[in-house]
């Protein structure tokens, strides 16, 4: 399996201890943007709230059996997961392993204040890797290229993260969470086409989606709508 380097540091105790791992920490770390408020809610969540996340997630959690009293083992901001090749990876806000009733769960958190999934496939579909890598993420899901050019690419990278993560852990189950602290619902239709096309069912926001095993992995997706700190 692919990899990169993975030793990680002390214990998060306040959030503006995750400001460092940022691409970009001044322009990122902002109250109102997803970075700061995803911080905020999960450091402030593992340290004070029961199963060690925040009390929103924990609720979503429970409306799938197999994902219910879940607890954080362990929790990886701007987590890395190398895709078809080592360039390029998908850079999670957070990654989470989660102990389960029977097994470890993934979750790789797209936390988001009103931005856009990333660029439409059409649109950033424009080099020959790129294309090679879109083929090889819609073989992932069995699902037609030329279907996809409406998609966002962001959405297709970052599910299939949590699909990798959940075999790196051999973790039969895995979400792609969606934590959005915007202030108004924002770029609702591009996740529900994107559940649709890659075959989820009942995908929305304030629930998780059914189920679909990929690659021996049981997916879901979920949406969460949550209060700024």
């Amino acid at each position: 399996m692919k990899n990169y380097p993975r030793l990680y540091g002390e214990p998060l105790k306040d959030p503006l201890q995750t400001k460092p791992l940022l691409r970009d920490p001044e322009l990122h770390w902002k109250k109102g943007r997803s970075a700061y408020e995803a911080a905020h809610s999960w450091v402030n969540g593992n340290i004070n709230h029961e199963g060690g996340m925040p009390r929103s997630v924990r609720a979503l959690l429970d409306q799938a059996p197999e994902w219910t009293d879940a607890e954080v083992a362990i929790g990886l901001f701007e987590h890395a997961t190398p895709l078809d090749t080592l360039r390029g990876p998908s850079n999670n806000d957070l990654l989470v392993i989660c102990r389960l009733q029977d097994a470890l769960g993934v979750i790789a958190v797209e936390a988001k204040a009103g931005e856009p999934f990333g660029e439409l496939v059409s649109v950033w579909n424009s080099t020959p890797g790129r294309s090679a890598r879109l083929a090889w993420a819609c073989d992932f899901f069995s699902v037609d290229m030329e279907a996809c050019g409406g998609l966002r690419w962001q959405l297709f990278h970052r599910t299939v993260s949590a699909i990798i993560e959940a075999k790196r852990f051999h973790s039969p189950h895995a979400i792609m969470l969606v934590h959005d602290f915007g202030e108004k619902v924002s770029w609702r239709e591009d996740y529900t086409a994107f559940a649709g096309i890659i075959g989820i069912a009942n995908a929305d926001i304030g629930r998780l989606s059914d189920p679909k095993i990929v690659d021996g992995v049981s997916l879901r997706i979920g949406w969460l709508r949550d209060a700024v700190s």
